[in-house]
């Protein structure tokens, strides 16, 4: 699992901990790279599908967690155009 050092430290790499509580922001999501975001939605996923997380709290990492999802998605479809404009040349 992501393990950074929190939002707002020198790095300003993003944990898990950060996702799960809610402290971080779209933008900050939008500054992520697909492996970074792709390794913080498999533990958001983990951390739902484990059942041990209090409803309020599971419904809001699954919330999250579609965040990092339509992350990937615009990653995705962005490298797919990339690979068919060199496609064409």
């Amino acid at each position: 699992m992501a393990r950074g050092k929190g939002v707002g430290s020198v790095d300003d790499k993003i944990s898990l901990e950060d996702i799960m509580q809610g402290r971080v922001t779209t933008e900050q999501v939008a500054k992520l790279s697909f492996e970074e975001a792709l390794t913080l939605l498999e533990g958001v996923v983990a951390a739902v599908e484990s059942g041990s997380l209090p409803l309020d709290q599971a419904i809001g990492s699954y919330e999250r967690g579609t965040h990092l999802v339509q992350h990937l998605r615009a990653l995705l479809s962005g490298a797919e155009e990339k690979l068919r404009v060199l496609g064409e040349e």
